[in-house]
């Protein structure tokens, strides 16, 4: 029963934030991240970007109220080490998708003001375009879901 109802967990971050057919935007789709232990400052959130336009579009900043600073990070490994990087602006080309996912690019929010607790939301501003503002709602989820652990 408990898989069941983390399948059902999955599907619902799945359509968390669903794609409209509105072809000339960019979507944002699926922003999800893990529920946080008291006192911890930092967490990454996860969200694909869905560009089916013929105009590029390029994220320029995002904040959020929960957190004191939020950025997209890259990752690279340096001598061994795997070490993130501050992407400036964030390129989607036309006709491209770009998934922000374990391990590879993602949100970075540091300065949390609160615990993210599992099957509540918060919100992430975007700036688009250094003109546009969009926001979107980010589910946080059980840390089980990261380690596997599904019982």
């Amino acid at each position: 029963m408990r898989n069941f109802k983390y399948f059902l967990l999955i599907l619902l971050i799945y359509f968390y934030t669903p794609a409209k057919p509105n072809q000339n935007k960019l979507v944002i789709h699926g922003a999800y991240a893990f529920e946080t232990f008291k006192g911890q400052k930092s967490c990454a959130v996860y969200l694909s970007f869905f560009n089916n336009t013929k105009t590029d579009f390029e994220v320029n900043s995002l904040s959020s109220k929960i957190a004191d600073k939020a950025e997209i990070h890259g990752t690279f490994i340096d001598k061994e080490v795997v070490k993130m990087k501050k992407i400036e602006n964030l390129l989607i080309k036309s006709k491209d998708q770009v998934f922000l996912q374990p391990g590879g690019m993602h949100i970075m929010l540091m300065g949390l003001k609160k615990e993210l607790i599992d099957g509540t939301t918060f919100p992430i501003d975007f700036l688009i375009n250094n003109k546009e503002k969009m926001k979107i709602n980010v589910m946080v989820v059980s840390s089980k879901l990261r380690e596997n652990f599904i019982e």
